[in-house]
């Protein structure tokens, strides 16, 4: 078995290569200006959320669709990654991410994750450990709708990127590196907004509980307060169906997994 450093360096190599193959330039046009402390700028208005109860795709729980406003509000451009959550474990004594039930490179060992996976995001942390980290930092978990737009703009795309699939725009296992990667490795990925890995890297943990959408005529046998919705899609799943940024999914509150982590979001200023 490869040791975690050696992991490292294979991972290191496959980015090059296919950075070498596939042009990864930011398009600069999609970035938003108005962006601080590392967070984007979504600006007020209505986004398309959700898909037709009738669309071909058949993800009848994000039905019906409908037309959704939402004040102003800032999200991080990345995922919080190891780096960052050091900083929190540090200040507060928090738990560290550890998996209970099988030894993974991602578990932290005596307070320290893999060495070089400063800028891979955080993973093994349940919905407790993600609000907490949001509150201590001075923001919040997004609600599901916030993701959404954050993901999709106001168009009602199907990818971040547009409507076309394409596997080198986000690490999911189609991308078959099999493990996380640095914040940001898929800069043509982003979102009409700049905010980067909303399809693919890490699930993320959203604030809301697993509900219908107002005006579904679907039952889930999962509706209530017993789940939470868990967004995007990750390095461990296929892009589709996963991945999609109008898919919903959900765990329990207490899951931890290597391929669940979280960004957040914070209101906007006053005049923004």
């Amino acid at each position: 078995m490869l040791g975690r450093q050696a992991i490292f360096y294979v991972v290191l190599a496959a980015v090059v290569f296919f950075a070498a193959g596939e042009s990864f330039a930011a398009d600069t046009d999609k970035i938003a200006l108005d962006a601080e402390d590392g967070m984007v700028l979504i600006p007020a208005g209505e986004f398309i959320r959700g898909i037709d109860e009738d669309d071909p795709l058949g993800f009848i729980w994000g039905s019906p669709q409908s037309k959704v406003f939402l004040p102003n509000f800032y999200i991080d451009r990345y995922e919080v990654t190891n780096r960052e959550y050091k900083v929190f474990v540090e200040a507060t004594e928090h738990r560290v991410p550890f998996d209970d039930q099988y030894d993974t490179i991602y578990d932290w060992i005596d307070g320290a994750y893999t060495e070089n996976f400063d800028d891979h995001p955080v993973v093994l942390v349940d919905w407790h450990d993600a609000t907490a980290y949001c509150s201590w930092a001075g923001k919040r978990l997004p609600t599901e709708a916030e993701w959404e737009k954050a993901a999709r703009g106001t168009d009602g795309r199907h990818w971040p990127w547009g409507n076309e699939y394409d596997r080198f725009k986000a690490n999911t296992i189609d991308f078959n590196v099999k493990m996380t990667l640095p914040v940001g490795t898929f800069p043509e990925g982003a979102s009409p907004y700049g905010v980067m890995d909303m399809a693919g890297s890490v699930f993320e943990w959203t604030s809301v509980w697993y509900k219908g959408y107002p005006g579904t005529k679907q039952q889930h046998k999962d509706y209530g307060e017993l789940y939470k919705v868990v967004r995007s899609g990750a390095w461990t799943a296929p892009a589709d169906p996963y991945a999609f940024t109008m898919l919903r999914t959900a765990q329990p509150i207490d899951y931890k997994h290597r391929s669940q982590g979280f960004r957040c979001v914070r209101p906007a200023k006053a005049g923004k």
